[in-house]
C-alpha cells in the first residue's frame, strides 16, 4: 500500500463528506435514480441460542477444561462457522477443519474431522495445547448452547461441564446479504451518508463484491481472512451522473488504494481501518431487511 496516498485519501475524503452532508441530494440529469437493492431473506434455522449460530463465524476466546478457563493464544486463530447445510468449517488454532454438525435450538454435535488435514508439528506448544483442549471438547458429544453476556458472545458446555467461548466474528447474513452504509467514521468524525439507501455493499462468498456508491453500480474484489477483510478498488459498472456532491462522496468511496480492516459485528458489521499510523477511517454497515 502506498501510505502517501492513504493519508490523502482520509484528507480527502473527510473535506469531500463534509462537504457533501451538508446539502440533500438532487436527481442528476444525466440518468436515473439506482435501483434499490434485492430483498435477503434469512434462512430457516432451528430457533433458539442454536439458531444464531448458523451463518455465522465465531472466534474461540477460551475454554474451560475440569474448572479451569484457558483463554485462546493471542495469535490462535481459532475459529468455526456453522451452515445452514448441516456442516462446520474453522481451524482449531493449527489445524483448519470440517465436519458434519447438527444444531438445534439448544443443542450442537459436531462430527469428525473429514477435512483429512493433519496437525501442523511446526505449531508452537500453546496453540498446540490449546488446539488439542478445543478439539476434545467439540468433538466429545453434543453441546448445549447458551447465551453468554449479549448477542455477541456463546457459550457451549459438554455434559462433563467443560465450556467452550464464542465471540462473532462474522454476522449472520455477511455474504449474500446487501449491506447498507448507514455512515462513516473518517478521522473519528462520524460522517452521514448523503445518498443514504442508495449506497450499498454485496459481498459474495467467491471474494467478489457488487453494490452501489450512491449514484452508479460497482463492482470489485473483498477478501476475507480471520478478523479482517481486504477492500480492493471499485470499478463502476454504469455511467449515470447524479448530483456534483453525490459524484464526489462516490468517487471517495471507490477510488481507493486496497485497505485492510478489522471486522466487528456489533448492530451490523463495522470495517475499522488498521493501518499503522493512519487510523481513523472506519465503514458502518447495517443490513438491508
Amino acid at each position: 500500500m502506498r501510505m502517501y496516498r492513504t493519508g490523502a485519501f482520509l484528507g480527502a475524503l473527510l473535506v469531500a463528506l463534509l462537504t457533501v452532508t451538508a446539502c440533500s441530494p438532487r436527481a442528476g440529469s444525466g440518468g436515473k435514480a439506482p435501483d434499490r437493492p434485492t430483498p435477503w431473506t434469512m434462512p430457516t434455522g432451528p430457533g433458539g441460542y442454536g439458531g444464531r449460530l448458523l451463518g455465522a463465524r465465531w472466534r474461540v476466546d477460551w475454554v474451560t477444561v475440569d474448572g479451569r478457563n484457558i483463554d485462546a493464544p493471542p495469535d490462535a486463530g481459532a475459529w468455526v462457522e456453522f451452515g445452514y447445510d448441516n456442516t462446520a468449517v474453522g481451524d482449531y488454532g493449527c489445524t483448519p477443519f470440517k465436519s458434519s454438525a447438527t444444531v438445534t435450538a439448544t443443542t450442537l454435535t459436531v462430527g469428525t474431522d473429514t477435512s483429512g488435514v493433519t496437525p501442523d508439528d511446526a505449531c508452537p506448544a500453546k496453540e498446540r495445547a490449546f488446539e488439542q483442549r478445543m478439539r476434545k471438547i467439540f468433538t466429545g458429544g453434543p453441546l448445549a448452547v447458551a447465551e453468554r453476556v449479549d448477542e455477541f458472545s456463546m457459550t457451549l458446555k459438554n455434559q462433563r461441564g467443560d465450556y467452550v467461548a464464542l465471540q462473532m466474528l462474522w454476522p449472520q447474513g455477511l455474504f449474500g446479504a446487501p449491506w447498507r452504509i448507514e455512515y462513516l467514521n473518517v478521522a473519528d468524525t462520524p460522517v452521514d451518508m448523503t445518498a443514504g439507501k442508495e449506497v450499498y455493499f454485496v459481498f459474495h462468498r467467491d471474494g467478489t463484491v457488487t453494490g452501489k456508491g450512491g449514484c452508479n453500480g460497482f463492482k470489485g474484489r473483498a477478501a476475507f481472512a480471520g478478523e479482517h477483510v481486504t477492500l480492493y478498488p471499485l470499478t463502476r459498472t454504469t455511467h449515470r451522473t447524479c448530483s456534483r456532491k453525490i459524484m464526489s462522496q462516490e468517487d471517495g468511496l471507490l477510488d481507493q488504494d486496497p485497505r485492510t480492516f478489522s471486522v466487528v459485528a456489533s448492530r451490523g458489521i463495522t470495517f475499522v481501518d488498521r493501518t499503522p499510523g493512519l487510523d481513523g477511517l472506519a465503514y458502518n454497515f447495517i443490513r438491508v431487511r
